[in-house]
């Protein structure tokens, strides 16, 4: 059967409350039992006590023929005192002589008649200093009493006879009622509270994963648009902040991927039509056979740039999946810089552009992987090229400026606005001027070259001032002690 978290918690804390209060009650109840007892041990001892001192100073001495003398307890002069203290005391009070015959009765707990009763001698050889029950004494009383019994004494020595002074069982109980039914109130009214904060703090305590769990079952929906309020700064606000973060996280894949497909389908769509067009026009022979190899030049063109899409997408792949696993060695990257050049020397000419700088680069070790930071010098260098104006210069320059190692590409040419600058290194961002410039891109190029460096643990940058240059210049960490700074 399903539980809730809230019902569970609330059963668990409402369960521990109420086995805390009942076990507060039961230690009330034990120690206000043993108190009232000892207490009332305690009263009734010390009154017997008393009476018994009074029971000797009211007997009477009587002197004998040898000299001696022989005390008699006085009932007459005792009884009234008796009736006095057995009264201030509420308690049933009994006079006992040696042989064990009650001779006095004070109190409404026995009545007069069991004067002369000897049932309490079989009791009288137990009582030394004090004795006490909780009993009926020996049968004498009809319910359970509190007794306490002490000799009387003349001259401490000789025992007169005994005191018992007795009260009944129910009074304790009764007082025990009183006071535990004022406790139990007073429990009840706190367990209530205790049960109504333990209720307001559970619901606020689940609230936050209940919100939670309805953000999870939106975020399985595909609406990345909810977020979960987050409050204070314990393990739960911590929770709710990792799942907003979750969210925005989720939300930002899901917009690049619904990018990616949608610029990949328009990327692809272009050439394949244009594809399916010429090849059509061909073999309909719309097309003459002498302008046949033109437009198969075409075709080549845009099978080319399909393929270079393609291998894009794979290294793009790649790189997101983690797949991609570098060769990382000790490389020169002045040279590599020069082998890019060389392949593209014949564009470079094409456009009668100027090359500086590398002339004075000297050797740049770095470490990492060849064919990967290859392909990094190849796309600056590329767009450099592309977005270069007829008869234009680029600036190559490599130098090392403290722990790093820095390559600096500056073309002269219109420059990028401003406005998007921000996006340049984005996936499929094509600004508006490198689309009319450049029909073969797909956008990918600055993308790649961001995640190249930063995979080899540097970073990429760009300045750009319309209508005079731009500039991308990366930096990668050098390996210490090789060769001298050459800021530049």
């Amino acid at each position: 059967m399903y539980k809730s978290v809230f019902s569970k918690y609330l059963s668990i804390i409402s369960a521990v409350v109420i086995v805390g209060f009942l076990a507060m009650t039961l230690l009330q109840v034990i120690f206000t039992t043993t108190a009232l007892a000892g207490e009332k041990k305690e009263l009734l001892m010390e009154n017997a006590q008393s009476i018994a001192h009074h029971t000797a100073l009211s007997a009477t001495a009587t002197p004998t023929r040898d000299h001696r003398v022989v005390y008699h307890l006085n009932e007459e002069r005792l009884s009234p005192i008796l009736n006095m203290l057995s009264e201030a005391i509420d308690a049933t009070v009994l006079v006992v002589n040696g042989e064990g015959r009650i001779l006095l009765v004070s109190g409404e707990g026995l009545p007069s008649s069991v004067m002369g009763d000897t049932t309490l001698a079989e009791i009288l050889p137990k009582i030394r200093e004090s004795y006490y029950e909780v009993g009926t004494l020996n049968g004498l009383y009809d319910t359970r009493q509190y007794t306490a019994a002490v000799p009387v004494l003349i001259n401490d020595r000789v025992a007169l006879g005994y005191v018992f002074a007795s009260a009944p069982a129910d009074i304790l109980a009764q007082t025990l009622h009183a006071n535990l039914r004022i406790y139990l109130m007073s429990v009840l009214g706190a367990l209530l509270l205790s049960l109504i904060f333990v209720w307001v703090m559970t619901y606020r305590f689940v609230r936050p994963l209940r919100e939670m769990a309805a953000a999870t079952r939106s975020f399985a929906r595909g609406d990345f648009s909810t977020r979960v309020k987050v409050v204070g700064k314990d393990e739960v606000a911590e929770l709710a902040e990792a799942l907003n973060s979750m969210a925005v996280s989720l939300s930002s894949v899901e917009s690049m991927r619904r990018s990616f497909i949608a610029n990949v389908s328009h990327e692809l769509k272009t050439p394949m039509t244009t594809i399916a067009g010429f090849v059509d026009s061909m073999l309909d022979g719309t097309v003459p056979r002498e302008k046949q190899a033109h437009y198969m030049r075409i075709v080549s063109d845009e099978v080319k740039r399909l393929s270079r899409m393609v291998r894009s997408m794979l290294d793009l792949s790649r790189i997101d999946s983690g797949e991609l696993k570098m060769n990382t060695r000790r490389l020169d990257l002045t040279e590599a810089m020069c082998s890019v050049l060389v392949a593209s020397e014949q564009r470079i000419e094409q456009k009668r552009l100027t090359v500086t700088g590398i002339e004075d680069c000297q050797r740049m070790e770095v470490e990492g992987d060849y064919d990967l930071l290859s392909q990094v010098l190849y796309n600056l260098l590329d767009n450099a090229i592309k977005f270069t104006n007829e008869r234009g210069q680029i600036d190559i320059r490599l130098y090392r400026a403290g722990e790093r190692v820095y390559t600096a590409i500056r073309n002269t040419g219109d420059g990028i606005p401003a406005s998007e600058m921000p996006q340049i290194f984005e996936r499929f961002y094509k600004s508006d001027r490198s689309r009319s410039l450049d029909k073969n891109g797909v956008g990918l190029g600055l993308y790649i070259v961001q995640t190249v460096v930063r995979l080899h643990g540097g970073e990429i940058t760009v300045r750009s001032v319309e209508g005079e240059f731009t500039e991308f210049c990366f930096w990668l960490p050098a390996p210490p002690g090789r060769l001298p700074d050459t800021v530049q």
